[in-house]
């Protein structure tokens, strides 16, 4: 049984004449969202020599903010969007969008440029569900593996590109124009928008929940910031416990409101369908176990294998090469098959990536990494793409804003668990070796163990000058570092196994288009 409980509303007919158009104007937009993900963590030395009043953690919250909006607001944005309009939510999100990132580009201090993240987060979770939900109508049902496959894989370009782009225009330019390249592209998608004005199929009108918005606004940020911030905070704090603890109870307030009202910001109806809600799994499994990975694996190039920043980025290259190749192959499959082949293949390819990468970076040898690298690449895109196209297409079109929403806010919740957990994994592995090499005289107090505590976090300077003088001592704490982050990479290779049996329990072998009509 589908979320709606007739198959009959999943009759759809062949899709709008300008699709294609359509879908390049969507791909446009999450591409512009993409390479804002990416291009500015190049940047952040130079965000905060540039600007007055700069700390390291107000420079964590350049991308902690836009990412906790990014997690709490999701399905807020694909109700709107039900409720609204589609393409009218969608332009409203676009011209959000730029001009927050033109806001960011003039940022004066600091705080206003968190502000900035924050508007530029918000205007996008408005964008963002609508416009998958735009493509999904605008398909046929046979069509729409192929379609996302499309509409995710170009702006996986844009994601791999950020990193290179971001450090020469840095470099040459100003790290203001990383936020400012947004403008132009907002523009010419804003304005394609109302040319082709896309339809809007199953658009509902109805009573806003004031009261559900404003729990769900409160109960994830107060959930996801604490996660966030564990590394920092540590798990047993006040901070971090009582956050939790509202959190928790502000989103129990939420899930009862929400199975009373006509109209809910989420239909938990929709978890009554056994397919959508093994999707919702997947997705977030997916995203918790491969998000730390650009983190992390960053880090230890960096600091152990002694790449610099732009060799590091340049080398997370067969992650994402791959991931855009493949997703064309990934929408063609679940367009013949459905869910559950290719996901379970996927699966098994991600866990295999995750430990060929865990087994090089303990090593220290990169073609090992690369190699665990590239099975990663090519194994997501076969969970993700099917997850993601399967829960869109299983509900009637009045819903699909509020589908996409939660989708999405499932992913991004993923990753903020994700790296949270393997940081906290890390963190106590290089806290245990460091009391051993401590105890063993192979440091020398409380000075070298703020160097390690620094190194894990990506802070260079102290261990590259520890390097000249003191090579031996160098070598410990970098060996403390990598054997954390291997621990990490081993947790996520466990938890990215259960892909395989999510799959094989929750997904169907047939496609939405295949099912009886």
């Amino acid at each position: 049984m589908n979320a709606t409980g007739k198959d009959s509303e999943l009759v759809e007919d062949a899709g709008d004449p300008r699709r294609w158009l359509i879908l390049l104007v969507m791909t446009g937009s999450l591409a512009m969202v993409m390479l804002d993900t990416t291009i500015i963590a190049v940047s952040l030395p130079s965000i905060q020599a540039n600007l007055p009043d700069v700390s390291q953690n107000a420079l964590e919250w350049v991308i902690v903010a836009y990412m906790v909006v990014l997690a709490s607001f999701m399905a807020l944005g694909g109700h709107l969007g039900d409720l609204f309009g589609k393409p009218r939510m969608f332009f409203i999100g676009v011209v959000g969008f730029g001009l927050s990132s033109f806001l960011c580009g003039l940022a004066w201090n600091g705080s206003s440029l968190i502000l900035f993240r924050v508007l530029q987060g918000l205007f996008a979770v408005i964008m963002q569900p609508a416009s998958s939900a735009i493509v999904i109508g605008s398909f046929a049902p046979s069509d729409r593996g192929k379609a996302m496959a499309v509409y995710a894989g170009i702006p996986l370009l844009f994601l791999t590109a950020g990193p290179v782009l971001g450090g020469v225009i840095t470099e040459y330019a100003s790290w203001r124009y990383c936020f400012l390249i947004n403008v132009p592209i907002a523009l010419l998608v804003g304005i394609s928008v109302l040319i082709l004005r896309p339809k809007n199929p199953g658009s509902r009108r109805g009573p806003f929940d004031w009261w559900g918005a404003a729990l769900l606004g409160t109960g994830l940020p107060s959930l996801i910031i604490p996660i966030q911030q564990s590394s920092v905070w540590g798990w047993g704090s006040w901070w971090t416990i009582g956050l939790l603890v509202i959190g928790l109870v502000i989103l129990g307030a939420f899930v009862l409101r929400e199975l009373k009202v006509q109209d809910p910001i989420i239909s938990l109806r929709l978890f009554a369908d056994k397919v959508f809600l093994g999707d919702s799994i997947l997705l977030f499994i997916t995203q918790a176990s491969v998000t730390g990975i650009t983190i992390f694996i960053a880090i230890h190039l960096q600091v152990v294998m002694g790449f610099t920043p732009d060799q590091a980025g340049l080398a997370m290259l067969p992650v994402l090469v791959p991931a855009a190749v493949m997703i064309h192959f990934a929408g063609r499959w679940y367009d013949r098959t459905g869910g559950r082949r290719p996901v379970t293949v996927g699966g098994v390819v991600v866990t295999a990536g995750l430990g060929v990468l865990a087994a090089g970076t303990g090593m220290q040898i990169y073609l090992v990494m690369a190699i665990g690298m590239g099975l990663i690449g090519v194994g997501i895109p076969f969970v993700q793409l099917p997850a993601n196209t399967d829960g869109m297409g299983r509900v009637e079109n009045a819903k699909r804003g509020m589908a996409s929403g939660v989708l999405q806010t499932c992913r991004q919740f993923g990753a903020a668990i994700g790296i949270a957990v393997m940081g906290a994994v890390i963190a106590g592995v290089q806290k245990n070796l460091t009391g051993k090499a401590d105890a063993e005289s192979r440091l020398g107090g409380e000075g070298d163990r703020m160097i390690v505590a620094e190194a894990a976090r990506g802070e260079m300077p102290k261990l590259e000058a520890l390097r000249s003088s003191d090579p031996e001592l160098a070598g410990v704490i970098a060996n403390i570092v990598s054997d954390g982050i291997v621990a990490g990479l081993w947790v996520a290779t466990i938890l990215a196994s259960s892909i395989i049996f999510v799959a094989v329990v929750f997904l169907e072998n047939r496609p939405v288009s295949s099912r009886r009509k």
